[in-house]
């Protein structure tokens, strides 16, 4: 003999476990947040993107000079730097 509660939480289990087909959900009217790919920014960059680029174009220019003037020992810590800005372009593109 089988106890109601125990029925009620098989029921409630068969429910959890059930897959809703896509046809079933239906999309929010009005939804609270834009997927990222679907917002585009105004120019080809967005403005954390642009800064970067401009930030290693500030670095590129700036070792080089500093090669031309002194040598590579002291430009070397601004290429070390570039190289630095370099990889933190996956985080940043």
């Amino acid at each position: 003999m089988k106890n109601a509660p125990d029925d009620d939480r098989l029921q409630r289990s068969r429910q959890a476990r059930q897959v809703i087909a896509g046809s079933d959900v239906r999309p929010p009217s009005s939804p609270t947040y834009a997927p990222s790919y679907a917002v585009q920014p105004a120019g080809m960059f967005s403005p954390a993107q642009r800064n970067y680029l401009i930030a290693l174009a500030v670095l590129l220019v700036l070792g080089v000079l500093l090669y031309l003037i002194f040598s590579f020992g002291v430009a070397s810590i601004i290429f070390f730097l570039l190289a630095l800005t370099l990889l933190a372009g996956w985080v940043v593109f």
